[in-house]
């Protein structure tokens, strides 16, 4: 498979989760960050890494968003992150153009506080960047038996709407969490195109074709050879054509608009493209107390039930792997990069001394 392919780094360099994250961290506080911002930031970072969501950690992100977006000035070192408008179950934060983290945890926080009095919250970010993995914030919920939900909207113009010729959109993406009892929590990360924008790119990095359904050029043909990725103009929305559910994948693009965006008075990701450098973003969270339904005990000890029926299917004679639910795969990420480290690839480890170099910060990971 193309995603096992792309999950196996050749030679890597594995660091463990306490070292990498403090490098990341003085990495930001070189750019111009506060100490504790640049932190959380560090750490909302490595855990994506953790849970084996290569694409939005620390690997390929720093250059591609966070440090390039820090030097260059189009990401605030030092935003003001201000609640703008309030009620008892809502929300809208303004993220001065900061690192999303900020505002983004933050959001999420004050949802699952409101939502301990209200049974149900949510708070919009606008004005904000890249937020990472969208995974991140919707588990941010479970610790407190809630059921966590966060989109986001915006970004470069990545998605071709159905029908479309041209890319319009960002990869919108979604995440739902539920937690469990001795099963690891239900987490669905996704984005509204057929895969996210960083597995591309990784593909490109270690030079393998990539199926199609993964990026069109401009008359709508699939582009496979990654060697002619230049060729392509955009992704295919989830479900890449009429016949296969695009509406899907549009529909979900335009719902992460909508709560993203619309709702706390941004507008529609691909109407967001006054900055070159790709784009203001805004985001979406939701926080649910499930004693608000029935007891948290029996709901997740009915979730332990369901996700255990799910997982003793039988598998398809041609499958290559057993029967998982989104969030399985992660739950074995963390344990088994826990004991190894994050493994990181060649180029991360010369773009990280390029840059320790850069900011004047001590270079400590292993070469």
């Amino acid at each position: 498979m193309v995603l096992e392919k792309l999950k196996h780094i050749p030679n890597p360099t594995y660091v463990q989760v306490g070292p990498l994250t403090d490098f990341v961290s003085a990495l930001f506080t070189g750019a111009g960050m506060p100490e504790n911002e640049a932190r959380l930031c560090a750490e909302a970072l490595v855990d994506a890494d953790m849970n084996g969501i290569d694409t939005h950690g620390v690997c390929y992100n720093l250059d591609l968003h966070y440090l390039t977006g820090l030097l260059n000035g189009y990401i605030n070192p030092t935003p003001n992150v201000q609640v703008t408008y309030e009620t008892s179950g809502t929300a809208v934060i303004d993220a001065d153009k900061g690192m999303a983290m900020i505002a983004s945890v933050k959001a999420m926080e004050l949802a699952i506080e409101k939502a301990k009095t209200t049974g149900m919250a949510s708070v919009a970010v606008k004005n904000s960047s890249h937020y990472g993995a969208a995974g991140y914030y919707a588990r941010l919920a479970l610790k407190h038996d809630m059921i966590g939900f966060s989109m986001s909207s915006g970004g470069s113009r990545v998605i071709i709407p159905m029908n479309a010729r041209y890319p319009w959109m960002g990869t919108n993406p979604m995440a739902f969490a539920a937690p469990a009892g001795e099963e690891p929590p239900f987490v669905i990360d996704m984005a509204s195109s057929m895969t996210s924008y960083g597995k591309v790119s990784i593909a490109q990095a270690f030079g393998v074709d990539i199926p199609e359904g993964w990026a069109q050029d401009a008359n709508g043909e699939p582009v496979t050879d990654i060697s002619r990725r230049s060729a392509a103009i955009g992704q295919p929305p989830l479900g890449g054509d009429y016949d296969h559910g695009a509406h899907k994948g549009t529909g979900i693009g335009v719902m992460a608009d909508v709560l993203g965006g619309i709702l706390p008075g941004e507008r529609l990701s691909g109407m967001m493209m006054d900055n070159p450098k790709g784009g203001r973003f805004c985001h979406y969270f939701q926080a649910t107390r499930i004693d608000g339904f029935r007891p948290a005990d029996e709901f997740k000890a009915d979730m332990d039930d369901m996700l255990r029926a799910f997982r003793a299917q039988e598998p398809a004679p041609n499958a290559e792997g057993d029967v998982l639910y989104p969030g399985y795969p992660d739950a074995g990420y963390v344990t088994k990069r826990t004991e190894t480290g994050v493994p990181l690839p060649r180029h991360t480890v010369n773009y990280f001394k390029k840059m320790a170099d850069t900011l004047n910060v001590e270079f400590t990971i292993p070469e």
